[in-house]
């Protein structure tokens, strides 16, 4: 075993998890790592956000929505992609999915919103006649290889029954197929239009990033986060501020950094928390520097 594996699996083993899984992906060769089990399922909490916006995206490809799109609530379709909506964290269970009103005035401050992905799985069924569920899988899941994703309501009941906010239960393999869609794109998916989501939107807006406290700058795209110059912040400080991806709060995370060449993934069954502060930012300190 080469010194970069076995210190990165050393990092791996100290982690307070029963199960866990990663890959590092070197972009510019195709060369891959693996640790753990790549065929065990996980949850992937709200990692499943990166799934569910490349879903949305083929859906304004395929001319179902426009990316400025007023949805039946008033709310602007990219706006909720990017948690610029004004749309509450959770769903307000007093009124119904498409009648969720902003608690702040719309593109004010970034509310990372559970409520606003349910809003637009919903949007999309009404708009498609197709399930959110099967219109995934047919634009995401079959044509990427995620062949053992599956989404449900059931995995993350909070946070919307269509389980686009929080909802996939799936692989490493399938995050791995996750990743080179984000970077590649999928038949599905207009070229200019993923280069757009993975760009800040209203980059100036403030806001929290769950876990991580208040940000001057809390840099989103359509459903995907950029690290821009946010800290602390889940990846590392060695991470350039074009690394997009999404962390989950089932101890999950996804980053690419296109400038340093790297994909990143982990899967656990461990709940994030102050084991995760700490234990990721060292160990994506340690990939960018070891990779």
């Amino acid at each position: 075993m080469s010194d970069r594996r076995s210190g990165l699996l050393e990092q791996l083993k100290g982690w307070p998890v029963k199960n866990y899984a990663c890959f590092v992906l070197d972009i510019a060769t195709g060369s891959e790592d693996v640790f753990g089990e790549w065929g065990k399922a996980f949850k992937w909490a709200s990692v499943s956000k990166l799934a569910s916006a490349l879903g949305m995206l083929s859906a304004v490809s395929e001319g179902v929505f426009m990316l400025d799109e007023i949805l039946s609530n008033g709310s602007v379709l990219s706006d909720v992609l990017a948690h610029a909506s004004g749309l509450a964290t959770e769903i307000d269970d007093s009124a119904d999915i498409f009648s969720q009103r902003p608690v702040i005035p719309p593109r004010t401050k970034r509310i990372y919103s559970n409520s606003g992905f349910e809003l637009l799985a919903a949007s999309l069924e009404v708009a498609t006649g197709f399930s959110f569920k099967d219109y995934l899988s047919e634009v995401l899941f079959e044509v990427a290889g995620m062949d053992t994703a599956v989404i449900s309501g059931d995995l993350w009941p909070n946070a919307g029954s269509r389980g686009a906010a929080a909802g996939v239960l799936g692989s490493l393999k399938d995050l791995f197929a996750l990743a080179r869609a984000l970077i590649f794109g999928t038949p599905f998916v207009d070229v200019d239009l993923l280069k757009l989501a993975k760009a800040p939107y209203l980059p100036e807006l403030s806001g929290i990033l769950p876990g991580f406290g208040e940000m001057t700058r809390n840099y989103w795209g359509l459903g995907i986060e950029v690290k821009g110059d946010k800290f602390p912040h889940w990846t590392s400080r060695l991470n350039s501020p074009t690394t997009f991806g999404h962390f989950g709060a089932a101890g999950t995370f996804l980053w690419i950094d296109p400038e340093r060449n790297l994909a990143v993934g982990v899967l656990t069954d461990k709940v994030f928390g102050p084991w995760a502060q700490k234990a990721w930012p060292e160990l994506s300190s340690y990939i960018v520097e070891a990779y």
